[in-house]
């Protein structure tokens, strides 16, 4: 099999791109390299292999990254927001085959990356863009063709089991895990009831936190869409939320709202969310193996702040001691 550097090379002469350089960024999901033509404008060719074995394959499916592809040469369409717009090849097609290897090239997007929203101000920004992409995922028509993993229960169901089974195995703390479950059963219960509509269903960017932001004067952009599948809009308000602190929520809101109309019973639902967004994405966490390490402080934060208060019925979304802190 050939080496990742040697696809990378190889893939770039699919492209109409007359490059200088290509420096490897990093690997997770997939690897990146940040690859420079001579008129110094840059892109980002990502190979799609994961590093990990709890990657799931589906993710690396040529017509699961067309479909992202797609999605993002839409909202440049559509949306006046700077995104990694994707860029065809040669033979007019978004993913690049090389050795069975599939490849994609998008546009670079430049911005300062930052560990936490640190203020109101910024905040604001991030509600912003995401009320955009909101709003343009309502009204867009998703093409038949178009496939996706779709943020459903399922997951969820999934997750808690995996916890369970470490509980057994004196893994994690059998009380912790039993309050997370019955958080994520009334989690389950209000998603479920809820009827899916344009105006709170559509493709979702599903990872909207800030390893996935880049902070740019007065705006916020969005990369990596890697993980976008179809789910509820409130799905990924929830997972932001997970980083966002709770002084800082409402005015996040406040800039989301200019753009997409939340629903009337809103901190209910982003409650909900907020914990299903949680326990969706520890079905991954659950399979990196240095999550031994960090999983059972974060599961016992978590079951004693928000999962504790929102089976207690007790609102959180807007006050109380995060649970990093």
């Amino acid at each position: 099999m050939k080496n990742v550097q040697d696809i990378s090379k190889e893939a770039l002469n699919c492209y109409s791109i007359p490059y200088h350089s290509i420096a490897h960024i990093g690997q997770n999901a997939t690897t990146v390299y940040k690859v420079t033509d001579r008129n110094n404008n840059c892109y980002s060719l990502r190979i799609h292999l994961s590093r990990n074995d709890a990657m799931e394959s589906i993710w690396s499916e040529r017509e699961v990254i067309h479909s992202e592809m797609i999605w993002l040469e839409s909202l440049t369409r559509d949306t006046d927001l700077v995104l990694p717009s994707p860029i065809k090849n040669n033979n007019g097609d978004y993913v690049s085959v090389i050795a069975g290897i599939n490849c994609t090239l998008v546009k670079w997007v430049e911005g300062e990356q930052k560990q936490i929203v640190p203020s109101v101000k910024e905040a604001g920004y991030v509600g912003e863009m995401i009320g955009k992409l909101h709003k343009q995922s309502s009204s867009w028509m998703v093409p038949s063709s178009f496939t996706r993993p779709i943020f459903d229960h399922s997951r969820i169901v999934q997750s808690v089991e995996k916890l369970k089974h470490l509980a057994n195995r004196d893994e994690l703390d059998i009380n912790d895990v039993e309050i997370v479950q019955s958080a994520g059963v009334r989690a389950i219960s209000m998603m479920n009831g809820i009827e899916r509509t344009s105006g709170n269903w559509g493709v979702i960017h599903a990872d909207l936190i800030p390893s996935n932001f880049l902070f740019h004067e007065q705006e916020v952009r969005a990369i990596d869409f890697g993980a976008c599948g179809l789910g509820y809009f409130l799905f990924d308000l929830g997972w932001t939320f997970s980083y966002i602190h709770p002084a800082f929520r409402s005015h996040l809101l406040e800039a989301y709202t200019k753009h997409f109309e939340l629903p009337h019973n809103y901190v209910e639902q982003l409650e909900g969310f907020f914990v299903v967004a949680q326990l969706e994405t520890m079905h991954f966490w659950i399979g990196l193996p240095e999550s031994k390490e960090w999983l059972p402080g974060h599961i016992s934060k978590l079951a004693s702040r928000e999962f504790k208060s929102y089976l207690n019925k007790e609102e959180f979304l807007f006050s109380g001691t995060p649970y990093w802190e």
